[in-house]
């Protein structure tokens, strides 16, 4: 609609919400969203924007060099959720250690997740922390539905491993080189510790299994996690704990825990008659006591600032994760950061060329053959871009 309405001259709006970083950075493209800059610096309150108050990843989202293109309402971050009660337990910790070595953790890498998730994988009969499983338990579940889903899963993959989706200043794609078709192979790994049908779940999917007690870990974002965790009849937030995601050892860029990120944002439309009032409006809507009154609200809502994480925190510990991450030297990406530059702009087209190449890869078809068909059907698409 906000399309429709700027390709045919429309003045209807002065807020617009472009959801997540992706439309954001499409909608910037095409000018569809005006740099803000200006006005927080002719119209502006400090006091009550305290852009330093927003987390790191906050302000890197809406921000292009000098120019701002919204303000975040939120922080939309991915965790490793997995269960506390599991990873402690006396039986499962000593199995662990005498089987591989080291002992039971949060994966730190993944090789260790790999491990984990090969090691809780048990068979109807088998013994679980002391009881017997009367139902499938995965080690893990990664959302692998084609399209946005396994577009997501595979950016965490790509941040961690380094990969170069695109490079802006090269114009080369690099989903087929040797990172890429680590992070890949890495992903394939995982399959036979996932349920049969991993390759139809989506990120819903994956959290109610998780919340239903039906796997060890899974790497999700977090308000999904929070809202899923905190129904009745479920794990619950008393049995799971939220760690980074895993690193990958040894990669060019020295990605540490990669994870997307993809706050939501809202923008202030370039045709809008009204831009100073929009921007005072959105300055207030994201101030500290409009966040603060927004947690109040949900239980699922993430502030974006700093100060209001640290207040819901104390009444609510499991948000003490988003802390530790935006103090973190994880390498946290948002959509234009994986597509850079003229890329964003043929997301859709490049997310099917990518995800279409993964369905068949994670049902067994060869790593390096389908990553270099999609990388040669990218780089005919970006040809001049």
């Amino acid at each position: 609609m906000v399309m429709i309405g700027y390709v045919g001259g429309a003045t209807t709006w002065d807020l617009v919400y472009t959801g997540g970083i992706q439309r954001m950075a499409q909608w910037a493209a095409a000018g569809v969203v005006s740099d803000i800059a200006p006005l927080i610096k002719s119209a502006g309150d400090p006091k009550v924007l305290e852009w330093d108050d927003f987390t790191p990843s906050a302000r890197r989202a809406v921000t292009s060099g000098e120019k701002v293109f919204g303000l975040t309402v939120a922080t939309s971050e991915q965790a490793l959720a997995y269960r506390r009660d599991l990873f402690t337990h006396p039986s499962e910790m000593a199995a662990f250690s005498a089987r591989y070595g080291y002992s039971l953790q949060p994966p730190q890498t993944y090789g260790q997740a790999l491990d984990v998730a090969a090691f809780f994988t048990r068979k109807p009969g088998e013994m679980l922390a002391g009881a017997k499983v009367e139902q499938p338990f995965y080690g893990t579940i990664l959302a692998e539905k084609r399209g946005t889903f396994m577009w997501h899963t595979y950016e965490n993959f790509a941040a961690a491993f380094g990969v170069d989706v695109y490079d802006s200043k090269t114009r080369k794609v690099g989903i087929a080189d040797s990172a890429g078709v680590a992070a890949v192979q890495a992903m394939k790994a995982f399959v036979p510790f996932m349920p049969p049908g991993f390759i139809n779940m989506t990120s819903g999917e994956i959290s109610d299994a998780f919340a239903a007690g039906q796997a060890a870990f899974i790497g999700e974002y977090f308000d999904r996690l929070i809202l899923n965790l905190s129904k009745p009849g479920t794990v619950g937030l008393a049995l799971t704990e939220f760690a980074l995601f895993p690193t990958a050892t040894g990669n060019r860029k020295n990605a540490k825990h990669g994870a997307r990120s993809g706050p939501p944002v809202v923008s202030i439309y370039s045709r809008s008659d009204n831009a100073e009032g929009a921007y005072k409006l959105l300055e207030a809507a994201c101030s500290a006591d409009g966040q603060r009154a927004m947690a109040a609200q949900s239980v699922a809502y993430l502030p974006s600032r700093i100060s209001v994480l640290e207040e819901v925190a104390k009444q609510r510990p499991a948000f003490g994760y988003l802390l530790r991450l935006a103090e973190s030297d994880a390498t946290t990406l948002t959509d234009s950061d994986i597509l850079p530059g003229t890329s964003i702009t043929r997301a859709a087209e490049i997310v099917d060329a990518v995800t279409g190449a993964l369905s068949q890869i994670m049902v067994g078809a060869p790593v390096q053959a389908k990553l270099q068909e999609a990388q040669a059907v990218i780089t005919k698409m970006l040809a001049g871009s």
